[in-house]
């Protein structure tokens, strides 16, 4: 078991972007025990104490993986570098970390496979239901125009 200790700042300019940091830490692990503390403080924040386990990872073979180590084609890295583009775009205006929008690997899955709907989305590796709902329509848009 391991432990992590997160902080959730009760500010305008900080609780979202925390928000999102524990939310994506709590959808990469097991969470075995979760336990909460309100700090009155300079700047008020929730301490938040995770027990938690690394996830089994699973081989889905249904679903296409692009790899580090995969070199792009030049189209390829066209629709790479317009994806990277948006999710700066969707990171400032979300005040979070490119990060949490997507991570590096899944814009190269996304710039190899060259998903053109909903479906072809979710045979995406490392693309979850929830994030294909809420920017699934917008990185089409971006396929579509590269």
């Amino acid at each position: 078991m391991k432990v992590k200790v997160l902080k959730i700042r009760i500010s305008d300019q900080f609780q979202n972007m925390d928000e999102a940091v524990l939310n994506d830490y709590l959808e990469r692990y097991e969470i075995i025990d979760l336990h909460t503390q309100l700090i009155l403080s300079d700047v008020n924040y929730w301490s938040v104490f995770i027990n938690y386990e690394e996830k089994e990872r699973k081989v889905i073979l249904n679903k296409t993986n692009a790899g580090f180590e995969e070199e792009l084609t030049e189209e390829e890295m066209i629709i790479y570098n317009k994806l990277k583009h948006w999710r700066a775009e969707k990171a400032r205006e979300s005040q979070l970390p490119p990060y949490i929008i997507f991570h590096n690997a899944h814009l190269m899955s996304i710039a190899r496979h060259k998903p053109s709907n909903f479906e072809d989305l979710e045979n995406v590796s490392g693309l979850g239901k929830v994030k294909i709902e809420k920017y699934g329509a917008e990185i089409i848009e971006v396929l579509e125009s590269a």
